[in-house]
């Protein structure tokens, strides 16, 4: 709470004292008058001390005059406040107050003070922090900027302030205020660093001394002002609050800079400021990053994101290191501590009781109020002693009870003419009557509109289905259904925003930012890139040499005589020459993979022990039942061309073991036998007829893929699905031997961050992402499901590339509440519930649209840092309830700081027509997209041409 707190050098804070002693000798009168601000446990008045005939002093006791005990009185007869006054709930108190055979009265009048108590502005109401760090900050801020350094590099930065930035730094000291009730925070700082200093004046000497950043045609601006103590008139600063303006008196501010930032912050939601930067009068100006030095020739553009994070519970504050005194429920506000009652209370702290009436719904949430739903309403008294209770129903009839102070009415099957006014009326046994009331407005089932709720939205972009106005389309997206993108040049909410951005550039939808296109930058993207430099924001080196002209697009080279090649490297020559060039090495060649192919069958390295042919057709007609394309991808003799022996294999540590199979850590034994490749062997009990049949799927899968890949390594390292290494069949174990991922799976991957506390960059773990979606693409292309796409199905190597696994054995090695059992006629199995498409779960159907669906669940497992997904608020769902939860459009809420951008995705990926979700390829290039709006804080890059 924002409490001017009145500081004396006093015991006592007393606007003035009048009393009178009347004629008794036993009653005393006291008048004594107070700021309402006054801090607790302050000293207001201490009684005379008693007539000098009295030979000890009597202790003081408070009698009455002080119903909600906002004072204490010590022994010697001291009045201190206990608790927060407010001269709106009561401005004056009459106290009695006795001592031996002594009663005096003491009347404490409250005097208004402006600006007090501060004002509960909802309009910028900001979230409670859910992790609960004392140490946090009520916003978080990135920047990124776009700047022209004098060597002709373009430089992007984007950098996220942490919490250490503004916190205990002893060179670059912070002030803050957000003691206001309008949404304003102040922030002012200066820095003793030498390197910073110079920057400072660079930037000062060029002229930018007031930058303004703005949001569009919002008027809330945020403002900057670069002050110079040497130079500035320090009457500039009185705009500033005294607890800003003052940090000029600090020692060490003295002789310095001291930048401030002003802003009035409205709404709930990030902002993005776009600041706007004057031409440098003077460049350029010199930065510095660790030991670079980099000097800058003009600014680009330069952005701020402004994000509300909120304090923990009973913290407010810019650095959330102020204590809430708010009591009983009542929420506190995040800028200024002012206190939000619950029914019931009164005061600044809401610690006064109040006579009150409320009434309630569950499900609390408006938009969780849908056709065919039951809801109970909820009506109760605070404070009073109720004769009679009613709830009044928007058609004009009530339900009474009587001498109670609750009552719950449940509503079933809740409809759209149940839409209106429920007013809960108390008539209490003084006589006195209170009512509360509250608005309700069914909605229709997701995705349903119209005044009877039977047409259809359909609406595409994750848009929203509002029963009146239908699609509610997000910022960059029109039409009925959400199909359209903003025309160029337009962006924002109804695309009603331009942006003039140039060169096939792109404005991001909510933001306006132009998206470059490869070759060009600036705030426009006018620009084409500085010489030497090429592509995506500049950022390739040209290769080209011998004074050719380079491609700003693409880096294509175009030469002078006598130069060709291409890299401009090469003299034209005749043309007989270049043949001779080729022929050569390659005659060479091809007697070298002779040379080679004959020393391998010698020494028996390429022969292998082919099983026999009815086991090999035992099991293509079994994939045969199962799935067709994929029995029709493996040629002949698919499986023992894979085939390894088995006293080759060395069984390591064990990795993952389920009911009907395991995975150990193991080493193969390669040519020249040496022990010197990692394997990841996995076993399984062929004695159970479903996890034989996994086991040869999986191998089929494969071979499949790396039948289609071809035999070369290169290839195989290239691919995102987990690399065969090799297969044993014919031990009494079976195996397949696949490529050893050291740094496990994606999932333990993401849950070790969040349970360790590390930092994470969302756009790094997105580029896992990517690397499914390419994997997915691969299954495609074969024509084949796998089934099981899943965080925990995935695993990183140590080159950090994600690799799908897992293709019939998840469900066993890792059998976890993750899988529920199947209880279909005729079949018994595990299977990941939560990560299957709505036909997978009605039909048993698997396909590559289906693999789509469970790819959006992993990317909310991402989000959430493994979280697992949770529907309707229940963790834990049979078939049946899955089946009605998904077919009444319900899905998996947006997880906190999740982009809108990938949420949209992700319920793109759960569309329940499957024709209409995304194909692998377009969730990979928007995921590409998506990272590139969301490039890493990492510090400055220089990418200089060679």
């Amino acid at each position: 709470m924002a409490v001017h707190y009145l500081q004396t050098t006093p015991l006592m804070i007393v606007i003035y004292l009048i009393f009178t002693r009347q004629t008794s000798a036993t009653t005393e009168e006291f008048r004594v008058s107070v700021p309402e601000n006054v801090a607790v446990g302050q000293a207001i008045f201490t009684l005379p001390r008693t007539q000098l005939r009295d030979k000890a002093e009597l202790p003081c006791t408070k009698m009455d005059g002080d119903p909600h005990f906002r004072f204490n009185v010590t022994k010697n007869c001291t009045i201190l406040v206990a608790n927060p006054l407010d001269w709106s709930v009561e401005s004056a108190y009459l106290l009695n107050i006795h001592r031996g055979l002594y009663s005096t009265s003491v009347e404490v009048q409250l005097t208004d003070v402006m600006g007090y108590p501060p004002v509960y502005n909802e309009t910028c109401e900001t979230p409670t922090n859910p992790k609960g760090r004392v140490s946090n900050l009520l916003f978080s801020f990135t920047s990124s900027e776009e700047v022209l350094t004098t060597n002709g590099d373009v430089l992007y930065i984007k950098q996220r302030w942490k919490d250490d930035f503004f916190h205990g730094n002893t060179y670059d000291p912070w002030r803050a205020d957000t003691n206001n009730s309008d949404c304003t925070f102040h922030l002012a700082t200066y820095t003793t660093w030498a390197d910073t200093l110079i920057t400072l004046k660079d930037i000062y000497d060029n002229g930018v001394r007031q930058p303004t950043c703005s949001v569009g045609s919002d008027n809330h601006d945020l403002l900057g002002e670069l002050f110079w103590t040497l130079r500035d008139d320090e009457s500039r600063l009185q705009k500033y609050p005294k607890s800003i303006g003052s940090i000029v008196n600090d020692m060490r501010a003295r002789e310095n800079f001291i930048l401030f930032l002003t802003c009035i912050f409205h709404g709930r939601d990030a902002k993005l400021y776009s600041c706007n930067f004057p031409t440098f009068l003077h460049p350029p100006v010199r930065a510095f990053h660790g030991n670079a030095r980099i000097e800058i020739a003009s600014i680009e553009y330069a952005d701020i994101e402004v994000r509300p994070i909120g304090c923990p519970i009973g913290k407010y504050g810019f650095f959330c290191n102020k204590n809430c005194i708010c009591k009983n429920g009542a929420r506190c506000h995040g800028f200024n501590g002012a206190c939000k009652c619950a029914p019931g209370w009164k005061g600044v702290a809401c610690d006064i009781p109040k006579p009150d009436v409320s009434i309630t719904t569950t499900p609390s949430d408006p938009r969780q109020i849908y056709t065919s739903r039951n809801v109970a309403f909820h009506c109760r008294a605070h404070n009073l002693d109720t004769k009679v209770m009613s709830l009044r129903f928007p058609n004009g009839s009530e339900k009474l009870v009587s001498g109670e102070n609750h009552m719950s009415v449940l509503v079933a099957n809740i409809q759209l003419e149940d839409s209106g006014y429920y007013i809960c009326v108390v008539l209490d046994k003084d006589g006195l009557t209170l009512n509360a009331s509250m608005a309700l407005d069914v909605h229709c089932l997701s995705n349903r509109k119209g005044a009877d709720c039977h047409e259809l939205c359909d609406c595409l972009q994750g848009a929203s289905c509002d029963r009146r106005a239908g699609c509610v389309c997000p910022p960059g997206w029109t039409g009925t259904r959400c199909q359209t993108k903003c025309p160029r040049g337009t962006y924002g909410k109804d695309c009603t925003k331009r942006c003039s951005c140039q060169n096939e550039a792109s404005c991001s939808p909510s933001g306006g930012r132009c998206n470059c296109t490869d070759g060009w930058y600036g705030n426009n993207c006018g620009k084409p890139c500085p010489s030497g430099l090429f592509g995506w924001r500049c950022q390739q080196p040209c290769v080209c040499k011998n004074n050719a002209t380079c491609n700003n697009v693409d880096g294509s080279c175009t030469c002078v005589t006598p130069w060709t090649g291409r890299y401009c490297d090469q003299l034209q020559t005749s043309r007989d020459q270049p043949l001779l060039e080729i022929l050569i090495p390659l005659g060479s060649l091809v007697l070298l993979v002779a040379i080679v192919t004959t020393i391998l069958f010698k020494t028996g390295f390429l022969a292998y022990s082919v099983p026999d042919t009815g086991e090999e057709e035992k099991i293509l007609f079994e994939l045969r039942r199962m799935e067709q394309d994929l029995a029709q991808t493996l040629q002949p003799g698919w499986l023992g061309r894979w085939e390894k022996k088995a006293r080759h294999l060395t069984p390591g540590p064990l990795i993952g073991e389920g009911m009907f199979g395991k995975v150990r850590r193991a080493q193969l034994r390669t040519a020249g036998g040496q022990l010197d490749l990692d394997v990841a062997a996995k076993a399984v009990r062929v004695e159970d007829a479903q996890s034989y049949r996994d086991f040869y799927r999986e191998a089929a899968i494969l071979v499949a893929v790396h039948q289609v890949q071809g035999q070369d390594d290169n290839d195989r390292n290239e691919s995102n699905i987990v690399r065969l290494v090799g297969l044993i069949t014919k031990s009494a174990e079976k195996y397949i031997l696949l490529e050893y991922a050291p740094k496990g799976d994606l999932l333990g991957f993401l849950r070790g961050i969040k349970n360790n506390n590390q930092e994470y960059l969302l756009e790094n773990l997105l580029g896992y992402a990517v690397h499914v979606a390419r994997a997915l693409q691969e299954l495609e292309r074969l024509r084949i499901a796998h089934r099981d796409v899943a965080a925990r199905n995935v695993l990183i190597t140590a080159d950090d590339v994600a690799k799908l696994a897992d293709f019939g054995l998840a469900r066993d090695v890792y059998a976890t509440t993750q899988y529920v059992r199947a209880n279909r006629p005729g079949l018994d199995e595990l299977l990941p519930l939560k990560w299957m498409a709505l036909e997978s779960i009605e039909t048993g159907e698997y396909t590559c649209q289906s693999d789509v669906w469970s790819f959006g669940v992993l990317l909310w497992e991402i989000a959430t840092l493994g979280q697992d997904p949770c529907y309707d608020g229940r963790m834990q769902l049979t078939f049946l309830q899955m089946v009605g939860v998904l077919r009444q459009g319900i899905r998996m809420n947006r997880p906190p700081e999740c982009p809108e951008d990938l949420y949209r995705l992700m319920r793109a990926c759960w569309r329940d027509v499957p024709a209409t979700r995304p194909t692998p390829e377009g969730i990979e290039k928007r995921l590409l997209q998506l990272r590139r709006a969301l490039l890493p804080p990492e510090a400055i890059q220089i990418e200089t041409a060679l």
